[in-house]
Parts: C-alpha cells; sequence; structure tokens
C-alpha cells in the first residue's frame, strides 16, 4: 500500500489491462456508444463477438478500450453484469454532450486529468505525473522506482509487466512525429497535449509551462476538482497546493507558476467574484466564497467547450 500525501489515502497499484495498446481517437467515443438508453453497457459486450465485428477490432483491442473507458473514468462498475457511463461522460460525449465527436482537445485535456489523478487502473501514469520531480525521466529509473513501490506495497509484478506497462504509458504520450513508422499507426490521443518529449531511446523530458489549448474555464473546472477532492473544507487554496500539490493540477497538466497565475488571475472575472486571486505580504491564494462547487464546475465546463 501506498499513501497519496495530500489526502493520506491508500493508492491502489495496478498495472495491466491495456493489453499495450495506447489510447487511440475515438476509443472512448466508441465505448460510450455502447451504452443503452439508460447509459448501462453489459461488461458481456467486451468479449462479444458481434461488437467486435462492428467495432473492427479484435478481442484484445476491445478489452484495452474498457481498461482505457475506466481509467479515464468513462464508465464506472454499476453492478455485476454492468457498467455506467459517468456524470462526466454523459456530459462531454452523448449525442447531446459538448463534444459528441470527440473533436476536442478540452475533452483529451478531462481524460489525461481523470486518469493522471488517480492510481487504481493507471498506477504508472500516476507515478509518472505525480511523483517524478526532475525534468527529465528515463523508463530505466521508472522500472526501477515502479519496482521499489511494489516491493515495498507488498505486490508481486514481474519485471516483464512493468517494463509493458511502462512502454504503453510512455507511447501514449509520446507525440504522433516522434513515433516510430510502426508505432506512428496507433495515433496516441495523449500525445497531442505535448505533455512529453522523446529525447533518445530511453530518456523523456517533460515540457513544463503553458499549454495554449487549456483554456481558462477548463483550468478553473480542474482547480476546483482538485479543491473538492483535496481541500474540501477550506475556503483558501495556496499557489503551492495548485502547482505542486500531489495530483494537482499543476503536476498533471505540467504547468509552471507564471502559467497557473497567468489562468488563476482571471478567475474573478470568469466566475464573477465567486473565486478571487489574491497576492498580499507574499501569500498567494485561491478565496472562494460561498458557493455550490457542483454548478460553478458545470458552468466552467460548459464555457470550456464555448
Amino acid at each position: 500500500m501506498y499513501i497519496n500525501q495530500t489526502t493520506n489515502s491508500a493508492i491502489t497499484l495496478a498495472f495491466s489491462g491495456h493489453e499495450t495498446f495506447p489510447l487511440r481517437q475515438m476509443w472512448i467515443k466508441k465505448v460510450v456508444d455502447m451504452a443503452d438508453v439508460n447509459c448501462l453497457i453489459k461488461k458481456a459486450k467486451f468479449n462479444s463477438a458481434e461488437f467486435i465485428a462492428e467495432l473492427g477490432v479484435g478481442k484484445n483491442m476491445l478489452a484495452s478500450m474498457k481498461h482505457w473507458a475506466q481509467a479515464c473514468q468513462i464508465i464506472e462498475e454499476h453492478d455485476a453484469s454492468s457498467f455506467a457511463l459517468t456524470e462526466l461522460a454523459k456530459k462531454i460525449f452523448l449525442h447531446t454532450g459538448h463534444d459528441p465527436y470527440s473533436e476536442q482537445a478540452t475533452s483529451t485535456w478531462l481524460l489525461h486529468w481523470n486518469m493522471a489523478r488517480k492510481s487504481d487502473r493507471a498506477t504508472t501514469c500516476y507515478w509518472l505525473f505525480n511523483r517524478i520531480n526532475s525534468g527529465v525521466f528515463s523508463k530505466s529509473e521508472l522500472l526501477q522506482q515502479l519496482s521499489s513501490l511494489c516491493a515495498e506495497a507488498n505486490k508481486v509484478v514481474s519485471r516483464s509487466s512493468l517494463t509493458r506497462d511502462i512502454d504503453t504509458i510512455v507511447r501514449s504520450y509520446t507525440p504522433k512525429s516522434e513515433l516510430t513508422a510502426i508505432e506512428d499507426n496507433a495515433d496516441p490521443v495523449f500525445g497531442e497535449l505535448g505533455l512529453i518529449n522523446h529525447l533518445t531511446t530511453d530518456h523523456y523530458s517533460f515540457n513544463r509551462g503553458p499549454k495554449s489549448s487549456l483554456n481558462l474555464p477548463l483550468f478553473l473546472y480542474i482547480v476546483l476538482d482538485y479543491w473538492r477532492a483535496s481541500y474540501t473544507s477550506d475556503s483558501t487554496l495556496s499557489l503551492d497546493a495548485i502547482a505542486y500539490g500531489e495530483a494537482s493540477p499543476g503536476r498533471i497538466l505540467k504547468l509552471d507558476e507564471d502559467s497557473i497565475i497567468a489562468y488563476l488571475i482571471e478567475a474573478d472575472d470568469l466566475t464573477s467574484g465567486r473565486i478571487r486571486w489574491s497576492d498580499l505580504a507574499g501569500i498567494k491564494q485561491l478565496s472562494k466564497q460561498n458557493f455550490d462547487v457542483e454548478s460553478v464546475m458545470i458552468e466552467m465546463l460548459r464555457k470550456a467547450y464555448e
């Protein structure tokens, strides 16, 4: 067992499920489209020869689609025989949603945020974005760290399984232009975010700084999501927490302090004073008035797609 330093909660370890396929364009949308009118998906569909033929994918690929949909919090357990679409999935990907054709970068940022902030389906992704503090990393050092993590948690995971998981996660974030001709066909969704650069065979770097495709309403939605999860009862949230806290926007979105401040100084206007940025006597923080966080998040999500 490992502990999240911010929430003091146990971190579940998981290093498989993707069948070594990075998340591909339209996979999430295809999973959403499998749902019935009640927004439920029978688990048997993910082993159905009919759906394998209909989607034009192999059995392992269909299993991978299910994995990524769970890891990105698009589907969740409903009962022993079915999954349910999450509320966020309904708001975004249904035909009445903000992005019914899964075309916008805003959706990709949200998928990344959902996956990298929780470890129960994608521990390597969680570790990569939350526990690697240097700007440059290697797959070999990541393997060593995750091996140590498993040993500390008394979890038996083979070195080959960890290696495959690391390769898959890193490829998922490698820009398409930097993949080999064979890997290029994978068309990894998260590569478009520009979070990771490929340096050498084993070495990569994080692209920390401004993100042009990350708009202000989306950033505030993510900040509020982090705020309610990690600092539920607090009326203020420090810049340090936003930038450096575990599973924080700064870490997961790879933003530097200047980029974060550039967003936060506009929070007052966008939220009509419900969220305010202050920098007094060296104390840099957000403060929030009494309001329903969920309703403001819904508002920010809508504006993020306008």
